[in-house]
């Protein structure tokens, strides 16, 4: 059983209290399905609260997901990209998730931060302000100044995060495998895909060696734009638990009212961020996940200044040319390629209905593609196609799912800055840039060369297979199974008119001997008659009249 992969007294409480939670918000079906009843009940009376009837489920489930703390919330947080599993009204909740966790203790903090870095906080910073600027679930920023005199933000993770965050994990694992196991509807959610997902990204951005590697990364990829600014980073002062990097002086994307003071205009703002990640998605391959407003400063300049590289998406050179065809196919109005494309992104169901997924497609592009471009908005679309996405059950890639949320979210950031932003009039320079990209020599080149090199490497091993597969059949190990429609029935069609056919030779026999036997003057009389040949007779007239029943039943001549 599942269950017994929780190893210890703790981990089945801190279960019982994430059973008592559900059940407080009105998920107690959740628990009976997952049978997980028994575990809630041992040694206490179960006192279940009603919620208020006012509130709906996805309401219910945020709150719930707030109550139980910094792992389901990250986990509704990530959810929250997966417009292609759930509904609307589930993802707006999923994004209204907050951390409500209290600052660390500044104690706790010097303590962590002395651990880590091998010596005293004195040593290696001037000036170190106890109170953060900035807190989360994961870490908490605090503002210093290196002993050399630069001004940097000190990112810290939480000491007792890590201790809290596992045995979540290993729970959240086991509820996954009893949902897909127990609950049938919720196997399009594909829940223990999901969660095995969400334990790499959290373990990722615990990580912080991992999102010094993304910081690095991308400010080489911005090395030469200059609109955009990475902050420098202090590798020399960075651990798998603290980064130390530079303290970027600007103000926040929401204050629209202090842009004067360095120089920007909303208008100017909205179109550098949708500049800034439409090249990280479109051009680098390499994007923030989660670019909402807390995580970009308005610079002199003007500039932009990225903050926070824990949750990036990387999306490969061969998804960007998936990406193209299906773009190719939007404009176009091409379903069949738009069907095929998915089927090379492996999104397809093996039971899925092409005529109605062609049906429903074809009414999406008539509905989008009618109208003007400033009208189409990025999040009306997007909704409209995971709609589709969820009645078939497509399975699109995660990476996708994370780049579309990422554009939504810099979308409803360049409208509240800009209400004539419209995010599919910028991206047009770029979808026509990876549209040509596809047909250029040099792609068309490169395709030829990467499939030449599949044909060579078919080719070489074609001989060795050939000979394998000869021994195979030499020793008896090759098994051909033939599995022809309706070959049962045939077999049996081909029985029934074999019995048929013996029991009229039979019969015949039977007639032509009791003729011969009865002409006969040997053998025993029943009134000067042979008693043998009567008896044939009578033998050969009752098969002969079940034969006859037989075929008239049949109604086969």
């Amino acid at each position: 059983m599942a269950l017994a992969r929780l190893w210890s007294t703790a981990e089945i409480r801190r279960l019982r209290t994430i059973l008592t939670i559900l059940v407080k918000y009105g998920f107690d079906d959740v628990v009976g399905f997952l049978r997980l009843d028994p575990i809630l009940t041992l040694g206490r009376k179960l006192v279940r609260t009603k919620p208020p009837s006012s509130l709906s489920r996805p309401v219910r489930l945020r709150m719930a997901f707030e109550e139980l703390g910094p792992t389901t919330i990250k986990f509704g947080q990530i959810l929250s990209s997966r417009a292609d599993l759930f509904p609307p009204e589930y993802i707006r909740e999923f994004q209204r998730l907050q951390d409500q966790l209290p600052p660390v203790p500044f104690e706790a903090i010097r303590s962590s931060l002395e651990t880590s870095l091998g010596k005293p906080v004195e040593t290696v910073f001037g000036d170190f302000d106890p109170a953060p600027v900035a807190q989360a679930s994961i870490a908490q920023v605090h503002r210093a100044r290196l002993a050399t005199g630069e001004d940097v933000a000190v990112k810290v993770r939480r000491p007792d995060i890590a201790a809290r965050i596992e045995p979540d994990l290993r729970i959240l694992t086991i509820l996954a495998e009893l949902l897909e196991r127990h609950v049938e509807e919720m196997r399009v959610f594909r829940p223990k895909e999901l969660v095995r997902q969400f334990i790499r990204t959290l373990r990722r951005e615990l990580d912080f060696s991992h999102e010094a590697r993304n910081m690095e990364r991308t400010r080489t990829n911005f090395r030469d734009d200059p609109t955009i600014v990475i902050p420098i980073l202090y590798p020399e002062w960075c651990t798998d638990s603290v980064l130390v990097m530079e303290f970027l002086h600007g103000i926040s994307i929401r204050e629209i009212g202090q842009f004067e003071t360095v120089g920007a205009t909303p208008e100017t703002v909205a179109r550098m961020g949708a500049k800034s990640i439409l090249k990280q998605v479109f051009i680098h391959g390499f994007f923030q996940g989660d670019p909402h407003p807390g995580n970009i400063l308005v610079l002199p300049g003007p500039r932009l200044g990225i903050l926070d590289f824990g949750m990036f998406g990387v999306i490969s050179q061969s998804r960007r040319d998936l990406l193209g065809d299906l773009l190719v196919a939007l404009v176009e109005r091409d379903v069949t390629f738009m069907i095929r494309t998915f089927s090379r992104m492996g999104a397809l169901p093996e039971d899925f209905d092409e005529g109605a997924l062609g049906g429903d497609l074809t009414e999406f592009l008539e509905e989008f593609t009618n109208r003007p471009l400033k009208e189409i908005r990025l999040d009306a679309l997007s909704s409209e196609l995971f709609e589709i996405v969820r009645i078939h059950r497509l399975a699109l890639p995660p990476d996708l799912t994370l780049l579309l949320r990422a554009l939504i979210i810099m979308e409803g950031t360049g409208r509240t800055l800009d209400p004539a932003f419209n995010m599919v009039s910028e991206s047009r320079p770029f979808v026509h840039r990876l549209i040509r990209r596809r047909f250029e020599p040099k792609a068309i080149l490169k395709d030829l060369r990467s499939s030449a090199q599949v044909l060579l490497r078919t080719a070489s091993h074609l001989p060795s297979e050939i000979e394998d597969f000869i021994a195979r059949i030499r020793e008896g190990r090759i098994k051909v199974d033939f599995n022809l429609k309706h070959l049962d029935d045939m077999i049996g069609e081909m029985d029934r008119t074999g019995n048929r056919l013996s029991m009229s030779i039979l019969v015949g026999s039977l007639v032509i001997g009791s003729a011969m036997i009865f002409a006969s003057p040997n053998g025993p009389k029943f009134f000067g008659l042979s008693t043998i040949g009567l008896f044939g007779f009578f033998v050969a007239g009752f098969m002969g009249f079940a034969l006859i029943v037989a075929i008239l039943r049949s109604r086969r001549f």
